[in-house]
């Protein structure tokens, strides 16, 4: 995952959908004009030198806009899942996110569409700097919320927001690491031996835990991250001024 994305929509884990979820037909519910925050699911297809894209991507533009559509017409049809045409065609892991109407994080065309799409919809390739989106709507999120509990490992780079002197690694060799840690955190690897071999937080709770927390106490990409998650669930990598985050919601 690269930071462009966290600049475009604000990061939440992914959540896994149930065999009869993947398989079901578009809800087809219309879009609501009153509605304030919805939730997508996204996958992203960048091209060589687009806004953050990762070093290894080769791709044209040309060539990111034809994948991009045929992933859309592809996960149009019924009985395809969203889910696995991200593992196959998507540059990162399928996404799931909160947008939250006018929040000038989220780039206007990704919003634009992602509120006019209605629930269970799939859109066609969207163009941002940062590369081709195709999003599919989910069911709207109940916003009321108030506080939930989370934890997190740190993963800082040069450069970043109150790291350490003894801190050298490049952004991309710390989004690299992050990336690694969310991966083996969702494989069962124990959290508590995670975070001590890897945590660069001075000074922080053991194994991460910030206890409960509302909403205005965290930075506004981790915030989101956080609450877009469910209870247990793995965040992938959160980009934030100190560093990469992987969270972990507990209550």
């Amino acid at each position: 995952m690269r930071s462009s994305i966290l600049l475009l929509i604000v990061a939440c884990g992914a959540s896994q959908p149930t065999p009869a979820e993947t398989l079901a037909p578009p809800i087809d519910a219309p879009p609501s004009s009153d509605v304030a925050v919805i939730e997508v699911r996204l996958m992203q297809l960048a091209w060589a030198g687009a806004e953050g894209a990762s070093s290894t991507i080769e791709r044209t533009e040309e060539e990111a806009r034809e994948r991009a559509e045929l992933v859309s017409g592809l996960v149009r049809q019924d009985g395809t899942s969203f889910l696995e045409m991200a593992r196959e065609y998507g540059d990162h892991e399928l996404e799931t996110r909160r947008i939250e109407r006018g929040d000038p994080e989220v780039d206007p065309r990704l919003a634009r569409e992602a509120f006019a799409l209605p629930v269970g919809r799939v859109s066609g390739a969207i163009r941002t700097p940062a590369g081709y989106f195709v999003i599919q709507r989910r069911p709207d999120p109940d916003v009321r919320l108030a506080e939930i509990a989370a934890r997190h490992i740190l993963v800082s780079f040069e450069g970043a927001q109150r790291a350490s002197e003894d801190v050298t690694r490049t952004h991309d060799e710390a989004e690299a690491l992050a990336t690694d840690i969310s991966r083996r955190a969702k494989e069962g690897e124990p959290w508590s031996r995670l975070h001590a071999q890897h945590s660069d937080e001075t000074n922080g709770p053991e194994g991460g835990d910030l206890g409960t927390f509302g909403r205005g106490r965290m930075v506004p990409a981790f915030e989101r991250a956080a609450f877009g998650l469910e209870v247990g669930e793995i965040s992938d990598p959160v980009e934030s001024p100190f560093g990469f985050h992987v969270i972990q919601r507990t209550r």
